[in-house]
């Protein structure tokens, strides 16, 4: 996190867990629910700048004055400074077809393609968030360390981190204490979520990222997969770390009971994935287990984080009433 927010903590996969546990226990036990506790955050404050902060990759960025020009590489950098309230600060943005309303005229100076590194420099931005290598490449973040910009880089690999990188974004612009109310209350709403689960069954998921040529699903330390589980979904995937593509052979050894298609909004169905050849063993083809859902809004690691957990919920387990 930053050099001085330091008394914000977010609860891990474990904590969740066990809070879970607990607050199941205490259900049957006295027939009522016990809120789930706040996090500490009276120990925050909104410090002037110069600000000393560490990225999510142990860089130390020094931001020498409030960033009045953002450019933001990443769909979840986009969708917090919005959420911070900071959308007439942003000049140019990564492409995305989750770009929120507020941003919807900004211009794009990053696609799959590649970053338009001179189109950058050219905005002189106070500020550039910018995602790990590969999603960023390596050569673009050099290229504009070269021009003296200021970077933070951006890579949540858990649950708790991508809160802990909502709060980065938050210094970083500023908004200490509005980023530290936004991720209490998405802390506080998935552990109400996870409260609803029963973790001791969980169900067999494999999470279709994309199928066109060869198969990707999530990978398993991706924060997604995380999401998966306290959702109630044992994840199917490649098995090691890192790696997103999976192949035919181990999907259908792992015989998954339910099939999400992240890519459903590109046209994908569950009558297209039956018609795959080999897919039709598999349970979740086989029992009509095969359900769309909202790749944006589960793979992108920001405010939407306990909307992203009650749609896997949802998906993964229908007969769950959530709230």
């Amino acid at each position: 996190m930053t050099a001085f927010v330091r008394a914000h903590r977010f609860v891990s996969f474990a904590q969740l867990m066990i809070a879970s546990a607990i607050t199941l226990t205490l259900i049957a036990g006295c027939g009522s629910a016990v809120s789930p506790s706040e996090p500490a955050n009276s120990a925050l404050t909104e410090e002037a700048f110069p600000r000393t902060l560490t990225d999510d990759t142990g860089e130390q960025v020094v931001i020498q004055e409030e960033p009045a020009t953002i450019v933001a590489l990443t769909p979840a950098s986009v969708e917090t400074l919005v959420a911070l309230d900071l959308a007439d600060r942003v000049v140019a943005i990564a492409e995305c077809t989750c770009t929120p309303a507020a941003l919807a005229a900004t211009p794009t100076v990053a696609s799959y393609t590649g970053v338009d590194v001179e189109a950058i420099v050219a905005l002189e931005p106070d500020l550039v968030f910018v995602a790990a290598p590969p999603f960023t490449p390596e050569d673009a973040i050099t290229a504009m360390r070269a021009a003296n910009l200021t970077l933070i880089t951006l890579n949540p690999t858990s649950v708790s981190g991508v809160l802990g990188t909502m709060q980065l974004i938050g210094d970083a612009t500023g908004r200490t204490l509005l980023a530290a109310d936004i991720t209490a209350d998405i802390e506080s709403e998935i552990t109400a979520l996870v409260s609803l689960i029963d973790q001791a069954s969980s169900v067999s998921v494999f999470y279709e990222i994309d199928a066109t040529s060869a198969i990707y699903g999530l990978a398993p330390d991706d924060y997604a997969a995380e999401l998966v589980a306290l959702a109630g979904g044992s994840l199917v995937s490649s098995g090691t770390p890192g790696v997103y593509e999976i192949s035919l052979e181990t999907l259908i050894a792992a015989a998954p009971a339910v099939i999400l298609l992240g890519d459903a909004a590109y046209g994908v169905t569950a009558e297209a994935v039956a018609a795959r050849p080999g897919w039709s063993s598999i349970p979740a083809v086989i029992n009509g287990d095969v359900r769309p859902i909202d790749g944006d809004l589960v793979t992108t690691p920001g405010p939407r984080l306990a909307e992203a957990l009650a749609a896997l919920i949802r998906a993964i387990n229908p007969e769950i009433v959530l709230p």
